[in-house]
């Protein structure tokens, strides 16, 4: 693949396999480079990749990638997706157009009519830039305090950034009272305050003034410095943020306080995922099922939530009952490793991956699924996980 290229196009089959570089040559002259990729990988991949054209080609899989191109649309909105088929009948030209392609080649395929497909769509915006709103906000949040969510947080932002060689940021919307620029032993000379006092226009230049980066790699948005500050940072401040760094980093990960504000309510309609930790405590279940209803009310997909159990904190519930509860089930636990997570946070040091520890294999768990990877030699699942099992 070119190293050099603008983009990248996902040429999408039923097996993955096909001829590529006929494809590439013509590719080259939009500095597009192009991967190969089947129907049941393709959301793992764009997860991973930074993606500006996906082509799904029929083969003899038509509702299959009917139901593909839906979904893209829906999961993918960034993505100008395009259907590619041997049969061009008008039956099968309005079911891709109506499944969401925004435009449909015939096979075997015509240079001119791939190159008037990338001319349209380049002239017309389709085919974005790289770092036109692809990038995807995971929120983390706690059902209570104490369990451990700035620490997963944190040690995930800097996972991915070092597994997937990714732009990643970190914003602490724990207004008051958030560590994550300790956590990293940080000194920030500016934080989230500077964005809801600016006085001239808020852009990605702004940004990397506000904005400190850690040795590893990762960007840190601290809150305030000042409590009384907190106040300034509401629901438009981070709704006007969050689109902005979408638009520069591949991963916005967001460490949310235990309070409903309106800066959290804006990271929330953001999120593409919401990382929910609770534990098994009464009040813990309690809250987490208060969270999950106040998404509903506030029309946030359920399928964006993914349920965390910590076992920092012992709990009387059952994993069952808690999930019947809550109304979700548990995406996986989060190992009780209470001695690591103390040195971390008072060390301020990330893990580094060589230190083998319950947290740090918590952390690569969720880090794979993030990535939509299955962990690298995963052990035997705890009592836990073989209790609710594991969602793919």
């Amino acid at each position: 693949m070119n190293q050099q290229a603008e983009g990248i196009i996902f040429w999408v089959t039923p097996d993955g396999t096909g001829n590529r570089d006929p494809i590439q040559k013509l590719a080259d002259e939009f500095n597009l480079a192009v991967r190969l990729c089947k129907f049941d990988d393709l959301f793992n991949q764009l997860r991973a990749v930074r993606c500006r054209l996906v082509v799904i080609e029929f083969g003899s899989k038509l509702d299959e990638a009917l139901t593909l191109l839906k979904q893209l649309r829906e999961r993918a909105p960034h993505v100008v997706p395009v259907a590619a088929s041997a049969d061009s009948s008008v039956q099968t030209l309005r079911a891709a157009l109506k499944a969401g392609a925004s435009d449909f080649m015939s096979l075997p395929l015509d240079a001119k009519e791939l190159n008037k497909v990338l001319i349209k769509l380049t002239q017309a915006g389709g085919v974005r830039p790289a770092t036109d709103n692809v990038g995807e906000v995971i929120t983390f949040c706690g059902a209570r305090g104490g369990l451990g969510v700035t620490t997963l947080a944190v040690n995930v932002a800097v996972r991915l950034a070092t597994r997937t060689e990714s732009s990643v940021v970190i914003v602490d919307l724990d207004l008051q009272r958030g560590d994550v620029a300790a956590f990293l032993n940080l000194t920030p000379s500016q934080s989230l305050a500077a964005i809801a006092g600016a006085r001239g226009e808020v852009d990605a230049v702004f940004l990397q003034d506000v904005m400190t980066r850690h040795p590893c790699g990762v960007f840190v948005l601290p809150a305030p410095q000042l409590m009384e500050e907190a106040d300034a940072v509401g629901h438009p401040e981070v709704d006007l943020l969050l689109g902005l760094l979408r638009t520069q980093f591949r991963y916005i990960i967001i460490d949310t306080s235990r309070f409903i504000t309106g800066a959290t309510l804006a990271a929330l309609e953001h999120s593409d995922r919401i990382l929910l930790l609770t534990d098994l405590s009464v009040p813990g279940v309690r809250a987490a099922r208060r969270i999950v209803e106040l998404l509903g009310r506030l029309n946030v997909p359920t399928e964006r939530v993914d349920l965390l159990v910590g076992q920092a904190v012992r709990g009387p519930v059952p994993v069952a009952e808690a999930a019947r509860a809550i109304g979700k089930e548990p995406l996986m636990s989060i190992a009780r490793d209470q001695t690591t997570a103390s040195d971390l946070m008072n060390a301020g040091t990330p893990l580094n991956g060589v230190r083998q520890t319950a947290l740090a294999g918590s952390v690569d768990e969720l880090t794979a699924k993030l990535m939509g990877e299955a962990a690298a030699g995963e052990s035997e699942p705890g009592i836990l996980q073989r209790f609710f099992g594991r969602r793919s």
